[in-house]
């Protein structure tokens, strides 16, 4: 009965130590399925996932920079080369998008995400924590 026990409240402990780790904030994390692969390519489909990723990715930017997760320059490198990526994927289907071509801007968007995380990690800009 005692090992019973001792396992109990050893689990016990555990979960209530783990509940407030959960509270936390955590930079966002980008996951998204492939675009329209089951189905065979289609150029406007990966244009519409590629606009919606990069409309996702501006709008964490603007909340990050609002709650001051991230400091106004950083927000607004992020924003111009946001932008700059957006209208890279509006012009690219014009004359047809080739996998080279898609791929391309698939990792920038993909290296986009990834600086929007690393900046909101980096604790410059937030009030109380300093480099040292």
């Amino acid at each position: 009965m005692r090992k019973f026990l001792i396992s109990i409240a050893a689990a016990a402990s555990t979960v209530a130590f783990a509940a407030p780790a959960s509270a936390q904030w955590v930079a966002p994390t980008y996951r998204y399925a492939p675009y329209n692969y089951g189905h065979g390519y289609n150029v406007m489909a990966f244009v519409r996932a590629m606009q919606a990723r990069v409309q996702h990715v501006r709008g964490d930017i603007r909340a990050m920079q609002a709650r001051r997760i991230i400091s106004w320059s950083e927000a607004r490198k992020l924003e111009n080369e946001a932008r700059a990526l957006e209208r890279r994927i509006y012009k690219a289907p014009r004359n047809g998008l080739g996998p080279a071509e898609a791929r391309g801007i698939e990792n920038r968007v993909r290296k986009l995400e990834r600086r929007v995380a690393l900046e909101a990690q980096d604790w410059n800009g937030r009030p109380g924590h300093y480099r040292r």
